[in-house]
C-alpha cells in the first residue's frame, strides 16, 4: 500500500519501486508530490530521495511503477483492485488541493481544469474539445504505451490503465456527478489510449 503525507510541502504519497525483472525485487522508494511547474501548472511528479532532477519521472511512469511493485500481492483479483485504488487516490489528493480553487466553476470547466493537471502530469500533447455536454480529450500518443517502451514496463501497462481509468472516474465522480466517463472504460483494457470522452447524457 502507498503511504500518503498530510504535510504541506512533503511527498502527497509514496511507494515501494520493484524491478522489473521477471522476479519481485525491491530497489527503491518512489515519493510523489504535486509541482507547480512554470510552463503547465500543477503536476504530478515522482522523486526519489536525494535523487537529481534527471531523476524524476512524470505520472505516465509513475502508474507503470505502481503497478510494477503491485506484483508482489500475486493473486490477480487483489493486484487489480490495488491499481484501481491507486488511481482513485491520485484523484483525491488532486481534488483535496484544487478543489477550493475551482468551486465556483461550472461542472465542464472544474473537469476541464483537473483533467488538464492529469494530462500535462503525462506529458502529452493533447486538444480538448469543449461543448455544452460533451468534453473530450484527443491525445497525439498514448502516454501510458510511450513511456513502457521507454522504460522497459509494457507489461505493466494494462495493469496501469485499469489505475488511469480510477482516477479519471474519481475526478468525473466527485467534480460532475452527472456527467459519464465514456472512455476510457472499466470494461477491460483501453490501451492504446487516444482519447478521453466525458459527456452529460
Amino acid at each position: 500500500m502507498p503511504e500518503t503525507s498530510d504535510i504541506q510541502d512533503a511527498p502527497v504519497l509514496s511507494y515501494v519501486i520493484a524491478s522489473a525483472d521477471m522476479r519481485y525485487i525491491e530497489i527503491g522508494k518512489r515519493e510523489v508530490y504535486l509541482r507547480n511547474d512554470p510552463k503547465d501548472g500543477l503536476v504530478f511528479q515522482g522523486e526519489i530521495p536525494g535523487c537529481r532532477p534527471d531523476c524524476f519521472v512524470d505520472l505516465s511512469e509513475i502508474l507503470l511503477e505502481y503497478a510494477m511493485s503491485c506484483e508482489g500481492y500475486g493473486e490477480q483479483r487483489v493486484v487489480t483492485e490495488e491499481v484501481a485504488q491507486f488511481g482513485k487516490h491520485l484523484g483525491e489528493i488532486l481534488l483535496a488541493k484544487t478543489y477550493h480553487n475551482i468551486t465556483e466553476l461550472s461542472p465542464i470547466e472544474k473537469l476541464s481544469s483537473d483533467f488538464k493537471c492529469v494530462l500535462n502530469s503525462m506529458s502529452v500533447k493533447y486538444i480538448e474539445d469543449s461543448k455544452v455536454n460533451h468534453l473530450e480529450y484527443s491525445l497525439d500518443c498514448c502516454p501510458l504505451s510511450v513511456c513502457a517502451k521507454s522504460t522497459g514496463l509494457s507489461r505493466s501497462a494494462e495493469l496501469a490503465d485499469v489505475s488511469f481509468t480510477a482516477l479519471c472516474k474519481s475526478l468525473v465522480n466527485a467534480l460532475a456527478p452527472d456527467w459519464v466517463l465514456i472512455h476510457p472504460s472499466e470494461e477491460g483494457t483501453n490501451i492504446p489510449i487516444h482519447k478521453i470522452v466525458i459527456t452529460n447524457l
